[in-house]
């Protein structure tokens, strides 16, 4: 239901692990609410009625909050099938019933619903239920998970995160994320990106899955990286890579600083590569950039850039290097040597 029946509204950024507790009394008068409400959303007695129930005790207010945000966050399963779901939706009370317990008799089935759905699917349930966060080029976002632990994405990355009672799981799907994650012994947290697993030991760490390598280094703490059956332990301040021919390997860039500087909006480049800087910049915009010259690739680059900025980046690289920048349409642009002059120039 929508939420201008409230005098305010539910922030999305409500979590079903911060709702706290009220009394089951309340809690089923909130639901009982919640139904007439999704059932009548236009009678104005009901409106009323329901704003005295709301004035009449604060906690009111609290409660029908905390079952709304519950019942939103059990949206995506309502249409799955489950015996207690089937058997809560499939109960209606007798018609001739005065109206109020046929309101109970929904009530104690709504909370059998929502009870069930809480027990198996929320992120301390049993199985829980899995979620999808993603970002768009030249996006960046900062999610704040279930158990406290705070996960950033950087451009065009997409992650799936399920937690339930027994583990802690995020698939990074494509991009870059970074985890700082909250320690549990009985939970742990797992980073899975292709057949690469990073295992957090209390810890906040940066993972890359580039097109020929998935890169992870540590900024606190310590992670276990482990690849087709060989594990490696990364403390604080290391970096490693593990390639596609299934090997370990050195990381590209040098410090921490510099791989996390993203998160800041900003690229560091020190001595990069010219190619590899210009595939870094283009992972926030959407325009393809282009290097035909293979020996430009290898020109170095050195200086700090702004994420967003693209025109600036690019003209800095042309000062700093023998190369010039062509704009060809408005999707494609093409760095050529310096020299490389046409007549129209």
């Amino acid at each position: 239901m929508s939420g201008k029946l409230l005098p305010h509204s539910i922030e999305q950024k409500t979590s079903v692990t911060s709702i706290q507790s009220c009394s089951q009394a309340t809690r089923e008068q909130a639901i009982s609410w919640l139904l007439r409400l999704r059932d009548a959303p236009g009678n104005p007695q009901i409106r009323q009625e329901f704003a005295d129930w709301l004035a009449a005790d604060p906690l009111h207010g609290q409660a029908y909050q905390q079952v709304e945000a519950q019942w939103a966050w059990m949206e995506p399963f309502k249409q799955q099938a489950f015996l207690a779901r089937n058997e809560a939706l499939r109960y209606r009370p007798p018609t001739r019933r005065p109206v109020w317990l046929r309101w109970a008799s929904y009530s104690a089935a709504a909370i059998v619903l929502l009870g069930v759905g809480l027990a198996l699917f929320s992120p301390q349930g049993w199985y829980g239920f899995p979620h999808s966060y993603g970002t768009g080029k030249g996006q960046r976002q900062t999610l704040t998970l279930a158990d406290g632990s705070s996960l950033e994405l950087n451009t065009d990355t997409e992650v799936r995160v399920h937690f339930n009672r027994r583990q802690r799981h995020v698939d990074l799907v494509r991009g870059e994320a970074f985890f700082n994650v909250t320690h549990d012994a009985e939970r742990p947290f797992t980073v899975h990106v292709g057949n690469v697993s990073v295992r957090d030991i209390g810890t906040a760490f940066d993972v890359y899955k580039q097109s020929d390598r998935v890169s992870v280094a540590v900024q606190d703490g310590l992670v276990e990286m482990t690849g087709q059956g060989s594990s490696r332990e990364l403390h604080a301040g290391h970096q490693l890579a593990y390639s596609h021919d299934q090997r370990f390997v050195e990381a590209l860039q040098s410090d921490i600083a510099t791989v996390t500087a993203w998160r800041q909006g900003q690229l560091i480049f020190r001595g990069r590569p010219l190619g590899e800087a210009l595939a870094e910049i283009g992972r926030y915009h959407d325009v393809q950039i282009r290097l035909p010259d293979p020996k430009l690739a290898e020109l170095r680059v050195n200086g700090s850039f702004r994420t967003e900025q693209l025109d600036n980046m690019l003209n800095a690289v042309a000062m700093l290097l023998p190369v010039k920048v062509k704009h060809v349409g408005e999707r494609e642009i093409v760095l050529e040597a310096a020299s490389s002059r046409s007549a129209n120039d």
